[in-house]
C-alpha cells in the first residue's frame, strides 16, 4: 500500500526546506504528499499585521504545489483547515491515515508556532513517525543513515523504516551501539544487534557496526559520530526506552533532534 506523508507548513524558510525533504522522500518511496496549513490566530495575526490579502494562504499553498510538482515527479495535495495547530495535525493524520509527518524547525528558539520546542509537543501528540528537519537541505538524498542501538526492547518500527528508506536511496546504514560495561547488558546488546543485522541482511541493506567509545553521554556521541561520518539522517526511537529505562520524551533525545549540525532526525514511534 502506498504511504502517505503529511507536511504542515507555516510558509517560513525552514518549512520550505522541510517540504523539499518530504517531496524528495515521497518521490523516492512512491508516497503521496499532502501539504497542510492550519489557520489559527497566529496565521490571521500575521496576515493582518503584514497587510496581506485574505487569499494569501490559498496563494501560498498553490505556489508550493506548483513548485513541488515541477521539481519532483509526484502529485501534491494541499489542505487549509482552521483550528488549533496540534489538534488539527493529529486529526488530519487520523483522517488521512498518514504514515509519516515531516516538520521544519528552527530549534528551541523558533519564532513560529509550528517550529522550535513545539516540535517536541507535536511528537508527543502523534502516534506515528515524525521526520524533523532544520535548515540542512535534502541535497543528494539520505545516503548515510545513522542507526543508534541501545538496550531497547523493541526496534521493529525503526528497522522497518530504515529498510524502506535505505532501499529507496541506496543508503549505507551505520549502526552505532552503546558501550556497555555490565555483562548482562552486553549479552542483551549482542542479541539486539544480531536481530537487527539479520533483518538488514535479509533485505540486502549495506551496513557497518561501530561501538561508542564511552559508556555514558550516548546522545552526544551519536551526534559526534553522525558528523564525523557526514551522515544525512539519524534514526531514533521516541516511544519507549531508546536512551534509558522508563523512557520519557524530553531533554535526552532533544540533543539529537536539535543537533547543531542540523542533520535531519527520523523519530520512530508506534504508541
Amino acid at each position: 500500500m502506498r504511504k502517505t506523508i503529511l507536511i504542515p507548513t507555516d510558509f517560513s524558510a525552514v518549512c520550505t526546506n522541510a517540504t523539499n525533504h518530504a517531496a524528495k522522500l515521497a518521490e523516492n518511496i512512491g508516497a503521496r504528499l499532502i501539504v497542510l496549513h492550519v489557520v489559527n490566530p497566529d496565521s490571521l495575526s500575521f496576515i493582518k499585521g503584514n497587510n496581506l490579502e485574505p487569499s494569501y494562504i490559498d496563494n501560498e499553498l498553490y505556489a508550493i504545489r506548483k513548485r513541488l510538482e515541477e521539481s519532483y515527479n509526484i502529485v501534491i495535495h494541499t489542505i487549509k483547515k482552521e483550528g488549533k495547530l496540534f489538534s488539527v495535525i493529529t486529526q488530519m493524520c487520523e483522517q488521512l491515515k498518514a504514515d509519516l509527518v515531516v516538520i521544519g524547525t528552527h530549534g528551541k528558539t523558533g519564532i513560529q508556532k509550528i517550529t522550535g520546542s513545539h516540535a517536541m509537543k507535536l511528537i508527543r501528540a502523534l502516534d506515528i513517525p515524525v521526520l524533523v528537519v532544520q535548515k540542512r537541505d535534502i541535497s543528494g538524498g539520505y545516503k548515510k543513515i545513522i542507526f543508534p542501538i541501545n538496550v531497547s526492547t523493541e526496534y521493529t518500527v525503526k528497522v522497518d523504516w530504515t529498510v524502506f528508506i535505505s532501499k529507496a536511496f541506496k543508503s549505507d546504514v551505520l549502526l552505532f551501539t552503546m558501550k556497555t560495561v555490565d555483562e548482562r547488558l552486553t549479552k542483551a546488546m549482542n542479541n539486539i544487534v544480531e536481530k537487527i543485522t539479520m533483518s538488514f541482511e535479509e533485505h540486502g541493506i549495506k551496513y557497518n557496526l561501530t561501538e561508542a567509545k564511552k559508556s555514558d553521554e550516548f546522545p552526544e556521541q551519536i551526534n559526534e559520530f553522525a558528523v564525523s561520518n557526514s551522515a544525512d539522517l539519524i534514526m531514533i526511537k521516541v516511544d519507549n526506552d531508546e536512551f534509558e529505562p522508563s523512557f520519557i520524551l524530553g531533554a535526552i533525545e532533544e540533543k539529537n533532534i536539535f543537533n547543531s549540525s542540523q542533520i535531519p532526525v527520523f523519530c520512530a514511534q508506534k504508541k
